[in-house]
């Protein structure tokens, strides 16, 4: 797990020299990111066993800044996004749902400043106890930590990508139970030669018995049936397209 520190520097090597002329001093990426730990931090709610997080994120910038970001905002996003993953696994929080950050622009915010607003987005039926379309704000029913014992744990998934089309068809991936990164860069965990696939172009985690995908801020979008999605929970015989490359995910 990297630390904060890790990302600050994640965030320095592969943004912020972007940012440095044209933010002019003025906001840097990393203190966005401070920002948002902060009010991750204030926002929290405690269950009787878990702390639940915000996972979407509004960052308000002047106009002037939010122009000098904008041809960047969606690489900024994913970074931001991962941070916020990777910050609250760091402290044990729950997020609210995949992390999600936008930018917008707003005249109340001076020059240099920022404001961040944050929201509880649903929590997927069967975790942690809510039901579907639900926010952490509406509602009280938290389960208890006697009663999560009786809960039967899922059965265990074995999945895999089979690539349909593209460079690397024929090629199967397995999937794991860990965090997973799909990307053109080595050092990801399932690495495609595809030129069209960012180097670090979406993320595959299982929880509780299911694979969810979320894309990290990718040039060309991450499809799944034909739509571009920011984060999904998969099904098997789902079409996965990232670049020319097709994935079909199946289960064992």
């Amino acid at each position: 797990m990297r630390l904060f520190s890790d990302l600050e520097g994640s965030l320095e090597k592969y943004i912020e020299g972007f940012f440095k002329d044209k933010f002019g001093g003025r906001i840097q990426p990393v203190e966005i990111a401070k920002k948002l730990a902060r009010e991750m931090r204030d926002a929290r709610r405690v269950s009787i066993s878990n702390i639940y997080v915000p996972n979407r994120y509004n960052v308000h910038l002047h106009p002037s800044d939010w122009e000098n970001i904008s041809q960047f905002a969606s690489l900024l996003s994913g970074e931001l996004q991962e941070y916020i993953r990777q910050k609250a696994e760091e402290k044990k929080y729950t997020l609210a749902g995949p992390p999600d950050v936008k930018f917008s622009r707003d005249e109340t915010v001076p020059s240099g400043g920022m404001k961040v607003e944050s929201e509880f987005g649903a929590i997927p039926s069967g975790e942690g106890g809510l039901e579907a379309g639900e926010s952490i704000e509406n509602t009280q029913r938290f389960v208890s930590v006697r009663d999560s014992f009786r809960m039967e744990a899922p059965a265990p998934v074995h999945g895999y990508l089979q690539v349909k089309a593209g460079p690397d068809r024929g090629k199967v991936f397995k999937l794991g139970d860990i965090s997973m990164i799909i990307g053109r860069r080595e050092g990801c965990d399932i690495v495609l030669n595809d030129s069209s696939v960012s180097r670090r172009h979406a993320r595959l985690e299982l929880h509780r018995g299911r694979y969810t995908i979320t894309d990290l801020g990718s040039t060309n979008g991450t499809m799944v049936n034909g739509v571009r999605i920011n984060s999904k929970a998969l099904e098997p015989g789902d079409v996965i397209t990232l670049g020319t490359t097709v994935f079909i995910f199946k289960v064992e």
